[in-house]
């Protein structure tokens, strides 16, 4: 079989299993031990640390990795509350410039822990575009073996307009997903999807179709009858939240429909705006989504948060965490009769150097920098349990300043508040509470 040979190849490196830190738990703990996981961390340490517990039990793994443009991304953020027009603030979220050297190498050493965590009828998704699609293909037959290799999906990604269709060439206007299956075609795990045949639908010889459909092929949203178009292209898509990078949740749930099952684990490295880990919590899968950057983490939680009925997750970490400038938070603790404690938030500045002045001036109330908060009402230094959480919808942008919360019995407790800010920062303050009776 050929091999792919580039500068600096070696093989894959096993970084030393530093163990994840359970920072934020958000739901009640049930009979499952299972606990879904969104954690955030550089790949070459997260996957070394999943390993003793998932090696050989991920059923599907998705991932869009940066493709290796050159260039850098950053996540949109809003005000709340703003006046229409309102500039909006470039946060950080990525680089996307390795050199095609490095990133072979960074890629090479992903899909080596990916094979190892996939069960041996476990399927891996790879959506890239043509800058290393054609690399990749050959790093991944070499990882898996050329039989695992299944399909090259073609995805459509829309209609042609604005500034791309200027380029004095063929429009591009597709990207590639790279399908394999560790144990090959022959321990397959596929549930084979139709698109309903279109109203008036005849067979070529004039009879009516018996079938259930259309079956799905690897060219999507190629026809009218298979709408998948890039929510990038939709001007007024509910989905958006401000990730430069954001996929359509259509687009990943016909991948976990087809290549998982409800109750399968479903693992992405590259999470991003936090798509998989909504669709598979949606179809009843179970979770772990992870990425390097925290406005990732940051626009992940709160998809999550916002989706109906969502089962109890934990946040992790691992290695050292950049919070950025340091924000200031003033909040207080009252505790009346029957035991009940109110907290109510005072102040929360954000640095002037976090935002520019344009965006300050949009700012009416500090409350304004707030995406959400929540409190751990007997916090014993560990995780912090959002027993009490609040966070903004679109549907209801207000965002209550003060919880209240029962105590069960007097005694002297820790309130730990964390405030989760716009621009993806976190800031905690720790408040003794004093039940007397």
């Amino acid at each position: 079989m050929a091999e792919l040979v580039w500068k600096g190849k070696r093989r894959a490196r096993r970084a030393p299993v530093v163990p994840l830190r359970a920072d934020e738990l958000y739901g009640e703990d049930g009979e499952d031990p299972w606990r879904n996981r969104l954690v955030l961390g550089d790949k070459a340490l997260v996957l070394p640390a999943l390993l003793p517990d998932l090696a050989g039990k991920v059923a599907l793994v998705y991932v869009d990795p940066p493709f290796d443009t050159g260039g850098d991304f950053h996540f949109k953020a809003t005000i709340p509350g703003a006046p229409e027009g309102a500039p909006r603030i470039a946060v950080p979220a990525y680089r996307d410039a390795r050199g095609l050297d490095v990133w072979l190498n960074w890629f090479f050493e992903t899909v080596v822990s990916l094979r190892d965590l996939l069960a041996d009828d476990g399927s891996l998704y790879v959506h890239l575009d043509p800058h290393v699609s054609h690399y990749a293909k050959v790093v991944l037959d070499e990882v898996f073996g050329a039989d695992a290799f299944q399909r090259e999906i073609i995805w459509r990604i829309g209609w042609v307009s604005g500034f791309k269709s200027r380029a004095r060439n063929w429009i591009r206007n597709h990207d590639v997903v790279l399908f394999y299956a560790k144990g090959g075609a022959r321990g397959l795990r596929f549930h084979k999807e139709y698109i309903p045949y279109p109203e008036g639908y005849v067979r070529r010889d004039g009879a009516l179709p018996r079938g259930p459909g259309c079956p799905v092929d690897d060219v999507w949203n190629g026809s009218d009858v298979d709408r998948l178009d890039s929510i990038q292209i939709m001007s007024f898509s509910g989905e958006k939240v401000g990730f430069p990078t954001q996929k359509n949740e259509s687009l990943i749930a016909r991948i976990v429909r087809a290549s998982s099952s409800p109750g399968d684990v479903v693992l992405d490295c590259f999470v991003g705006s936090g798509t998989t880990a909504v669709v598979a919590e949606k179809l009843g899968r179970r979770w772990v989504a992870c990425d390097a950057s925290p406005i990732a983490i940051h626009a992940a939680r709160k998809r999550l948060l916002g989706t109906p009925g969502v089962r109890s997750f934990v946040v992790e970490s691992v290695g050292s965490i950049e919070t950025g400038p340091p924000r200031k938070l003033a909040a207080h603790v009252a505790v009346g009769e029957g035991r009940r404690a109110t907290i109510t938030l005072d102040s929360f500045a954000m640095p002037a150097r976090a935002a520019p002045a344009s965006a300050r001036a949009s700012v009416a109330h500090w409350s304004q920098w707030m995406e959400g908060w929540c409190v751990d009402w007997e916090h014993d230094g560990g995780a912090l349990r959002a027993g009490s959480r609040a966070w903004r919808a679109r549907a209801q942008p207000a965002l209550p300043l003060s919880m209240v919360h029962t105590y069960d019995a007097p005694g002297r407790y820790v309130a730990l508040v964390k405030v989760f800010d716009v621009l993806g920062g976190a800031t905690t303050k720790a408040l003794a509470v004093d039940v007397r009776r």
